[in-house]
């Protein structure tokens, strides 16, 4: 017989969010079991069905720390396990599987999805704004966002493809509700990583990993946008050298080549200088320019990307530009305060 609406709705929502209101069916084993909701439906005289009248429901419950804390699971990345799974099936029925339904019974399914997708987007965003109203169990989401963008796997690829188009939904539901305060700890994730005294040698890799991937967040409109509206784009207690590693974009801009940026450049190239020969100078140096072409490309493409991303955006960055050249006027004096250059 075929299943009706809310039948197929607790069967595939229960599978999507890995939890039941039904602890005795052998064929949800090794799901949550939440008895407590399934309790409260049948007191208000409801079914104990996952259904879109209930997922929420049934979502802030297993959400809960006690759930969380069982599970093992950190609340971001079991959001995005079932947003992975509802694409999924989302998918499915889009193919010849869902063909052979009756146009309608398709839509109204799809539906149902499409407002999960929604949800578990909403809590998502909700993890990274306000994490405090989460158990902290596992690693936080914007560590699972940075860790996605940079990984080195051979899923690389298919771990960016996910990566943007969570970002899209994210864009889509955030962009009149708060996108900057849901984006900030992804890019405090991603300024963190690039403090770590490894990722700060231009004679490593992973300098190039972070501004790729600061590359691959601007280059939304959306995002850029969001970025300069971040309380840490140029905030007024930082000055002088604190600028360079207490704003958001300071932190990149600190990638250098100088000696005072990275001390490595001069063991590797000029410690055994008198005994290298002038060609294996000379290749040095062109491997040294081409890491610095690539610095100064990258970030040309980022700030290009702020400046077009709007007239607020443009005349966010030129402040915080002309605020920067200030702290560096002062370099050229006789006498400079370490702390304020």
């Amino acid at each position: 017989a075929e299943k009706s609406p809310e039948q197929w709705q607790d069967d595939a929502l229960s599978s999507i969010l890995s939890v039941t209101l039904d602890g005795s069916n052998t064929k949800r084993q090794g799901r949550r079991c939440l008895a407590a909701v399934a309790s409260e439906l049948r007191d208000e005289g409801m079914a104990a069905l996952i259904t879109k009248t209930t997922m929420e429901r049934v979502l802030v419950a297993r959400l809960e720390p006690d759930e969380v804390t069982a599970s093992g699971i950190s609340v971001f990345d079991y959001l995005l396990g079932s947003w992975r799974a509802v694409r999924a099936v989302i998918e499915n029925l889009s193919g010849a599987k869902g063909k052979a339904l009756d146009a309608s019974v398709r839509e109204a399914r799809v539906g149902v999805l499409r407002d999960l997708q929604t949800l578990l987007i909403s809590y998502m965003g909700l993890t990274l704004q306000v994490p405090d109203m989460f158990a902290r169990v596992g690693r936080p989401g914007q560590r699972t966002i940075i860790d996605a963008l940079l990984a080195e796997s051979a899923e690389n690829d298919s771990n960016k493809a996910i990566v943007a188009e969570l970002l899209t939904e994210l864009i889509q539901r955030f962009a009149e509700d708060g996108l900057p305060e849901v984006l900030a700890p992804i890019f405090s994730e991603l300024a963190l990583r690039s403090l770590a005294r490894t990722n700060r040698s231009l004679l490593q890799p992973g300098f190039r990993k972070l501004l790729e991937a600061l590359e691959t967040l601007t280059a939304y409109r959306e995002i850029a946008q969001a970025f300069v509206h971040m309380p840490t784009f140029d905030p007024e207690e930082c000055s002088g050298r604190r600028m360079q590693t207490g704003t958001a974009l300071g932190v990149f801009l600190g990638f250098s080549a100088f000696p005072s940026g990275d001390e490595s450049i001069v063991q590797t190239y000029y410690a055994d200088a008198p005994e290298r020969s002038p060609l294996d100078c000379e290749a040095l140096h062109a491997g040294l320019r081409n890491t610095v072409q690539f610095l100064q490309t990258a970030l040309f493409q980022i700030c290009d990307r702020l400046v077009r991303a709007g007239t607020e955006e443009r005349v966010a960055l030129t402040c915080y530009t002309l605020r920067v050249l200030a702290t560096n006027g002062q370099r050229s004096g006789m006498q400079a305060d370490a702390t304020k250059v």
